[in-house]
């Protein structure tokens, strides 16, 4: 019997996803395929996989965007959600995009406060038009993070972005998830932006979580030791790269 995501929120959790026998299909096409999952308070987990693999439908019942499934799927009630495509309103200025929902001066101090978090204090009344590809996605962090998320949910984020954009905002999110402290589930197809940015990183294969690999890294992750490029090269055998493509 499918569980309703709603009723599982009410249930009295912590700071964290608890995922049991989660079971989801579009007709005759089974995409996930009783995945268990956990996420501790504050934890950062990456989740990669090929496309196809079910990850961006799992974020989706994790964020509430989905509803019927099999299984069972608690996560905390204040959570966020931030896309590829920054999705800002063209005809509201930054400020407002960030603040939608919310009214009143706490609120737009909130919103102040968090654009400048962002790097974006000096765009709070720009048009969402004038805005970089960087701008925009940093507008979106902002609309995720002024809420304090318990759960921060990002589906490739950074995937239209420019190499030097992405290292940018890497470190920005970096920043960002020590200082709030959310619990974070990270869907993307890189597999170095999955090492440099979480604490674990999964590998959904055919609808299962196939690999569990915690990253016991230095804090700066540098890409060039040894056990940077060990753990690459378990996570690319994993998705079915093999040494010649690497």
């Amino acid at each position: 019997m499918a569980t309703d995501l709603r009723s599982a929120v009410d249930l009295e959790v912590p700071t964290a996803v608890a995922v049991r026998g989660l079971d989801k299909s579009f007709g005759a096409q089974h995409v996930l395929r009783g995945v268990d999952l956990g996420i501790a308070p504050g934890e950062f987990v990456a989740l990669l996989g090929r496309s196809g693999s079910g990850k961006s439908t799992l974020l989706r019942v994790l964020a509430g965007l989905d509803t019927d499934f099999d299984g069972e799927a608690a996560v905390p009630r204040r959570r966020a959600v931030a896309f590829q495509d920054a999705r800002l309103l063209p005809w509201k200025r930054v400020l407002d995009n960030v603040l939608l929902g919310q009214r009143g001066r706490a609120a737009r101090a909130k919103g102040l406060e968090t654009l400048d978090e962002v790097g974006l204090a000096d765009k709070a009344k720009a048009w969402p038009h004038t805005l970089s590809g960087g701008e925009g996605q940093r507008a979106a962090l902002a609309r995720a993070l002024v809420r304090e998320p318990e759960l921060l949910l990002l589906d490739e984020p950074f995937g239209a972005l420019d190499a030097l954009t992405r290292l940018k905002m890497h470190a920005l999110l970096r920043k960002l998830t020590a200082v709030h402290r959310p619990s974070v589930l990270l869907v993307t197809h890189d597999v170095e932006e999955a090492i440099v940015l979480a604490d674990r990183v999964l590998v959904l294969t055919e609808g299962r979580i196939s690999l569990d690999a915690r990253v016991e890294l230095p804090e700066q992750r540098p890409r060039r030791s040894p056990e940077f490029a060990d753990l690459r090269d378990r996570l690319l055998g994993e998705l079915g790269v093999g040494e010649s493509e690497r």
